[in-house]
């Protein structure tokens, strides 16, 4: 089975290009950058219609990836979200519908909620699939209209879409990366995990799914995860503060980073059989071994590739 990646230079192609791979898929990768990789590569832009039917041609599935994410909103246009976010996915269904290719994996993001998380006063926002999507930022908005464009072509012309609402996993140092795994952060290995999940399913038509790391704290907890964050943190995790201090780090200011939001992935789980392995359980493993390697994207630009020229 081929399986075009849009977007392959970024984070999500450098690990899933592999896991595909590595699991018997053939991939082929699409970029507006040249790429070097073992797996077929095609030089396209999604802005491009004519670019995207090319690349698709003879592609069994399509991972449309390529889009202009939060981090660019301080540098680009509204028209740059609007060509690349939105043109982009139409050129992928169009490309999906002229070539009959039946299924979409998409990426979209958990900015698709936005206004709909309320934070209790002594406790944590709960966000679950439930929630109505309205987005705070035009990137959350090209993401939430991306959603129904495939929703659409899901009803109208029986193309298969799993929308991929991804926690962050750009780059980070360890010690930060392994926080950011409490506050709806994600392993690039469980993200990829999520997609050949998604490739193998033969029942969903159309849905969307959180996909973070599992956090170690259940529901009742939440009111002391918001008062005392690193009595919880120590009761469970012995002597994190001393590790996360011999690496130069301020726990109590990792703690309060992402604000006050529980991500729940029970839906993925349920539905998706979607189990990241890699989650702050196994990362506190890691930095009491001293074993940096449980995270190998750490010295990465967040682009997942160099930029070229």
């Amino acid at each position: 089975m081929k399986v075009l990646i849009t977007g392959a230079g970024g984070n999500l192609g450098r690990v899933l290009a592999p896991a595909l791979a590595e699991t018997g898929y053939t991939p082929v990768l699409m970029d507006f950058r040249p790429l070097e990789s073992p797996h077929q590569c095609i030089q396209g832009d999604a802005t491009s219609k004519a670019d995207v039917f090319a690349a698709a041609e003879g592609v069994d599935v399509i991972v449309h990836g390529a889009a202009l994410h939060g981090v660019h909103l301080s540098n680009h246009s509204r028209d740059d979200f609007w060509k690349l976010n939105m043109e982009g996915t139409y050129h992928v269904y169009e490309a999906a519908r002229a070539h009959g290719i039946k299924k979409v994996l998409l990426c979209s993001t958990m900015g698709v909620y936005g206004a709909s998380v309320t934070v209790p006063d002594d406790s944590f926002a709960v966000v679950t699939e439930d929630l109505p999507c309205l987005p705070g930022d035009f990137y959350g908005m090209t993401k939430t209209l991306a959603e129904e464009l495939a929703g659409f072509y899901s009803r109208s012309h029986d193309i298969r879409t799993i929308s991929y609402r991804l926690g962050m996993f750009v780059p980070e140092n360890f010690v930060r990366y392994g926080f950011r795994l409490l506050k709806g952060g994600v392993d690039d290995r469980d993200v990829a995990q999520a997609f050949l999940l998604g490739l193998k399913n033969d029942t969903i038509l159309y849905d969307a799914f959180n996909i973070m790391a599992a956090v170690p704290f259940s529901l009742e907890q939440l009111p002391q995860w918001r008062q005392d964050p690193r009595a919880l943190v120590e009761s469970q995790f012995p002597g994190i503060s001393e590790l996360v201090n011999r690496r130069g780090e301020d726990i109590d200011q990792l703690l309060r980073s992402w604000g006050h939001v529980y991500w729940s992935i029970e839906k993925a789980r349920r539905e998706l059989g979607y189990q990241p392995a890699y989650t702050f359980t196994e990362f506190y493993s890691a930095l009491k071994s001293g074993n940096d390697a449980h995270y190998p994207f750490a010295d990465l630009p967040w682009w997942g590739v160099p930029e070229q020229a």
